[in-house]
């Protein structure tokens, strides 16, 4: 065979190529997980108990980056069995556009403590999870600031009959609003709450 045919087809393989792409219809690629469910996370995201945290998509950043914060308000003090506690999850960061978070209750060994109930359309439980731990987070409504560079939830706890340690795991994340999973600030916290 002549050696020129065989470079026919190498010759033009990148022009069949460039033609098939400029054929293609190319958009921008967006975050998946707002794509697949705007309103809520798929999975546990809290970091507690060996469950990775918001960053294991959204990675551009270490955590708990200077220039933010994450607190949780009304676990400052020993809980009563049965009592229900307001608490108040907060997010801030000077680039928060968009916010959201998930945050369980557990005993020490894993297992759900107490359960959570709220008012209004701002949060919802992370549906799909296996298991009996309630997995409280934003809701599409609860993304957006309720102040200038932070985002608050409240809710209530209440409180398990018995007085045994409760672990709090809450996540968050301080998202600059780009529908991508880069620029955002992650925030972890673990609390420890004793029964009286």
């Amino acid at each position: 065979m002549n050696p020129i045919l065989k470079l026919i087809p190498i010759i033009l393989a990148p022009f069949v190529i460039g033609m098939v792409l400029a054929g293609m219809e190319v958009t921008p690629k967006t975050n998946p997980m707002s794509e697949i469910n705007p309103d809520h996370l798929d999975g546990a995201f809290t970091g507690g108990f060996g469950e990775q945290t918001c960053r294991s998509c959204h990675f551009d950043y270490d955590l708990n980056m200077e220039g933010g914060s994450l607190s949780i308000q009304g676990l400052d003090e020993p809980y009563k069995p049965g009592g229900e506690i307001p608490i108040t999850v907060t997010v801030q960061s000077e680039q928060l556009e968009i916010g959201g978070f998930q945050l369980t209750a557990r005993f020490e060994d894993g297992t759900q403590a107490g359960s959570f109930a709220w008012n209004g359309d701002r949060l919802m439980f992370t549906p799909d999870i296996g298991g009996n731990v309630q997995y409280i987070q934003h809701s599409e409504e609860g993304t957006k600031p309720t102040d200038e560079r932070e985002v608050s939830w409240s809710f209530t706890w209440t409180a398990p009959e018995t007085s045994d340690p409760v672990v709090f795991n809450v996540a968050a994340n301080a998202g600059n609003h780009d529908d991508s999973s880069f620029g955002d600030w992650i925030y972890i916290e673990e609390m420890k709450v004793e029964g009286i």
